[in-house]
């Protein structure tokens, strides 16, 4: 496996994050058998006409709104005892992908290009998720300190401009989000579902009954509410995490659900920092159409 120690472009930065490097991209070291072999074979792999994905950049959401997708197909409200990683398409291999019961909602962090390319020709529903990247940054640093594969035990100061190179598994947000738009804007007529992280936390209960509508799964007002309870970040930060292993986290304590909060980045970014930021962002997403809310 090509794993390598990702170093920041900032002299002043000597951490390293622990990733795997595939020609140049990278993702995270999943334990997994031959991963490189199942990461490049992914193009072959065989879809179902019922595949849906849920697609984000990391720390965008993809859990709740992944939870949400599960109960809305399965038109029950129930807690899905699994956590997403079991069917995160880069971290499976494909004899786990071919064995998953249908429908298959499966969950990916990566660039369409490497999805199995059955997925497009058959043209199965994708729903995407985009978060305001302030709040990302400081969800994805907490991460990255806090889950021991990456090796990482840097300062918040350097982390900002890491997250700004997109020195870290998965890239730069804004590559990232340009190519989703990108992708969105050449294929009109493709199923795909935006979700904006902002809005699900102003309005829970329009965009879950928004979400059925794309699925086109009739649900009640009141299933939508039991989904919505189910859903609330604090109970699946309660319910969820005991499925995590202690033992891959910083003081055996699980962190993937931290806050879920909007406009967190207000206790972290510093004003220099923030307007650096703001600067850069300005920059990078003149072209771009996507409407960012930092804060509600």
């Amino acid at each position: 496996m090509p794993e390598i120690k990702l170093k920041s472009d900032s002299e002043d930065d000597d951490t390293h994050l622990r990733v795997m490097d595939i020609d140049g991209y990278f993702i995270p070291t999943f334990p997994l058998p031959d991963h490189e072999k199942h990461f490049r074979s992914m193009a072959g792999w065989r879809a179902r006409s019922d595949d849906v994905m849920i697609s984000a950049y990391p720390k965008a959401g993809t859990h709740w709104v992944w939870e949400v997708v599960g109960m809305l197909s399965r038109q029950k409200a129930e807690r899905i005892p699994e956590i997403k990683e079991t069917v995160m398409m880069e971290g499976i291999s494909e004899e786990t992908f071919d064995n998953i019961a249908s429908p298959r909602i499966m969950n990916t962090h990566i660039y369409f290009k490497y999805l199995p390319k059955d997925f497009f020709d058959k043209k199965c529903k994708i729903v995407y998720v985009i978060r305001n990247p302030k709040d990302i940054a400081v969800s994805f640093y907490n991460h990255h300190k806090k889950l021991l594969e990456y090796e990482f035990n840097g300062p918040w100061e350097g982390y900002v401009k890491r997250f700004i190179q997109g020195k870290m598994d998965y890239g730069s947000w804004f590559d990232y989000t340009l190519e989703m738009e990108r992708f969105i804007k050449e294929n009109p007529g493709y199923p795909i579902h935006v979700v904006l992280y902002e809005d699900m936390k102003e309005d829970s209960l329009r965009e879950i009954k928004r979400l059925a509508d794309f699925l086109k799964v009739d649900v009640s007002d009141e299933m939508v509410r039991k989904i919505d309870s189910l859903c609330h970040f604090d109970k699946m930060k309660k319910e969820k995490n005991v499925n995590e292993d202690p033992s891959e986290w910083r003081d055996n304590n699980p962190g993937m659900y931290r806050k879920g909060q909007v406009a967190d980045w207000k206790n972290w970014f510093t004003i220099a920092q923030n307007d650096m930021f703001n600067t850069i962002y300005k920059e990078k997403m003149a072209s771009s159409k996507v409407e960012i809310r930092f804060s509600l």
